[in-house]
Formats: structure tokens, sequence, C-alpha cells
């Protein structure tokens, strides 16, 4: 604790509480701009699978596309989005109710996304 006392004198404390401070917000705002990006890669990359999957009829190897991009999704998503994912997976491809939960989904990303 000693070895501190000088440099806390020498740069007051005033400096070492600023410098503290200013780390703390860079911190903060370089955890948002991540996440930002990770949301926006995972939505991103969901909407572009659905179009694939879309154009592919449905082939299994859509399916398999779409999963990958609806997990990664469900691991950066916010909870509004993470449960309107559940509740879009538990529609049947093409129905009234997925066009609705897909609607429903891409609303909440738009708002994630702000």
């Amino acid at each position: 604790m000693s070895d501190w006392l000088p440099l806390i004198g020498a740069f007051g404390l005033g400096s070492v509480v600023t410098a503290f401070v200013q780390n703390l917000l860079s911190l903060r705002t370089q955890t948002k701009i991540r996440v930002f990006q990770e949301r926006k890669e995972a939505y991103i990359g969901l909407l572009e699978a659905w179009l694939r999957q879309e154009n592919s009829k449905y082939c299994e190897a859509s399916f398999f596309d779409v999963g990958h991009w609806v997990l990664r999704a469900e691991l950066v998503a916010s909870p509004s989005v993470f449960s309107l994912l559940k509740k879009w997976q538990e529609t049947d491809p093409g129905s009234p109710d997925r066009i609705q939960a897909t609607n429903d989904l891409k609303t909440a990303m738009r708002h994630d996304l702000r």
C-alpha cells in the first residue's frame, strides 16, 4: 500500500479518479459496440438464411442453414427477440402463423438494433 501513496501524490487523486472513470466508460462503450455488431451479424445472417431457404424451396440443407443462424441469434438476442425466436420455431414454414411470427421477429430485431 505504501508504494501507491507516492504515485497518488505525484499524479494527484483527481487524475487517478479521472483515469479510472475514463477506462470504465471506454470499456462500457466497447462492450456496447461489440454486442451491437454481434447482434447485427446474427440477425442479418438469419434473414439471409430465410431468403436462401425460400429460394431453395425448403430443401434439407436450408433447414440446417436456418438452424445455424437461429442458434447464433439466440446466443446474442435480447430477451424479447429470444422469446419471438422460440415462437417462430414452433410454427410451420409457410403457415400464416409463421408469417406473423416472422413479421413480429423482424420488428423486434429492428428495435433491438436501435
